[in-house]
């Protein structure tokens, strides 16, 4: 049997989304408790990972970084949506813990644990080896868990997570901007 650092990743990854797949499927009412604490527990508890190796630090400036990508690109996406929900206060106070939990949990393991276990390079311009395969697997993921092709759409934000978190150095970046697009994407779908 193989034991390499990629592999160990690969082995996580694919028992992560079946689990998912499963709860997402069968549990959905607790999906938003049984996601985080998976996908954070698996680096953290399974392969030892701390906090600061999964990306947890430059706390302040992964907030500006994730608070200024969502102030600049969300509204964007939002203005062009071609389907716009009537703001509902209640629904949304009802979706914050879910999409938080989700924000935290998929961003330590395809951000902060996806970048502690590979060795990175620029590809070009401003899009690195690492960016490029952990948003085609959080691509992938999703399209396998809701078994719904049309959910690989998630690669293009994913990207711009990536990048968040490349630049600011923290994991708070993604998870920032994770949240708002999710909390977005409730009252504004482009599909």
């Amino acid at each position: 049997m193989l034991n390499c650092k990629s592999c160990s990743f690969f082995r996580a990854y694919f028992g992560v989304v079946i689990f998912t797949a499963f709860a997402v499927r069968f549990f959905p009412q607790f999906a938003g408790l049984f996601l985080p604490l998976v996908l954070v527990g698996v680096p953290a508890f399974l392969f030892g990972k701390t906090p600061f190796e999964l990306g947890y630090r430059n706390y302040l400036k992964g907030f500006l970084w994730g608070l200024g990508a969502s102030v600049l690109i969300l509204p964007v996406y939002y203005v062009g949506a071609p389907t716009k929900l009537p703001f509902d206060f209640e629904r949304l106070i009802s979706v914050v813990p879910f999409y938080l939990g989700v924000a935290v949990g998929e961003e330590t393991f395809f951000r902060g644990f996806f970048y502690s276990v590979f060795e990175n390079e620029r590809l070009f311009w401003l899009l690195t080896k690492n960016n490029l395969l952990s948003s085609i697997l959080f691509g992938v993921a999703h399209a396998l868990v809701y078994y719904d092709p049309s959910r690989f759409i998630v690669f293009f934000p994913s990207l711009i997570m990536g990048f968040l978190y490349e630049r600011s150095g923290s994991i708070v970046a993604p998870i920032l901007f994770h949240f708002f697009s999710d909390l977005t994407f409730q009252f504004a779908r482009v599909l």
